[in-house]
């Protein structure tokens, strides 16, 4: 696929990210289009209370490369993520969570990987690549994703362990990746899924910098966490039957 035919899709899941969300939708138009990325932006949000799909719409109605999609009576970040997927119009697939902490001037190493002299199929963005990411997480977020981590690769030695970063939320696929393929991700993390499920011969990672939060609440909790642990149980006995 020559890089002019490509459209790149980013889907941004929210759920009370009103104070970041217009910085953040202002920082990927600036970036995608100072290196001349033909894309769209889709934000999905759970029906925020905070009216984050409100600020999004108003957005949109000045730049019709961002839409939204309001989900009401759904929630959860990785399932959002693939309504947003349901709805693209690229033939490059994206996601990039709405709270800052993951910066969009690395899309275009994304891309550039993608494409580059051995083209990929998924490239991801890690937070894990020893001696290039410095990361700024919390004790509890660095113990998420590295015990998350380490429970993936054990349970799917055989898809996961090139993987530096298999919790990432941040990375970008070709569409054929997943075409026809029936995703059913539980709790926050829907690269796992793709991991699995996906057809790709080629994974790259490209390191980057997890920047601290400045504004609103996280929501990666406990009970996320388990979430996560029994959606890679599930994935390990469907991948041990298949």
């Amino acid at each position: 696929m020559n890089k002019t035919d490509q459209k790149l899709t980013l889907v941004v899941p929210t759920y009370n990210e009103a104070a970041n969300i217009e910085e953040l939708c202002r920082l990927l138009v600036g970036e995608l289009s100072a290196n001349n990325i033909d894309f769209e932006i889709i934000v999905v949000d759970d029906n925020s209370p905070d009216g984050t799909w409100k600020i999004v719409q108003g957005i949109s109605e000045k730049d019709q490369r961002i839409r939204v999609i309001r989900r009401c009576g759904q929630k959860g970040l990785a399932t959002a993520v693939i309504s947003g997927w349901k709805e693209a119009r690229g033939n490059i697939l994206g996601v990039i969570d709405g709270d800052l902490q993951q910066p969009p001037a690395t899309i275009p190493s994304l891309l550039n990987k993608l494409n580059g002299e051995v083209p990929a199929d998924i490239v991801i963005a890690s937070r894990n690549i020893k001696g290039e990411a410095v990361s700024s997480r919390s004790i509890w977020r660095s113990f998420v994703s590295n015990s998350g981590a380490f429970v993936s690769r054990f349970l799917l030695p055989r898809t996961l362990a090139q993987v530096s970063d298999p919790m990432s939320g941040f990375f970008i696929l070709r569409r054929e990746v997943i075409n026809n393929k029936e995703l059913n991700p539980l709790g926050y993390k829907i690269l796992l899924e793709v991991l699995v499920k996906g057809d790709y011969k080629k994974l790259v990672e490209v390191p980057y910098v997890f920047a601290a939060r400045k504004k609103g609440g996280s929501k990666a909790g406990i009970r996320q966490y388990f979430i996560s642990l029994a959606h890679l149980i599930s994935l390990s006995m469907q991948s041990k039957r298949g």
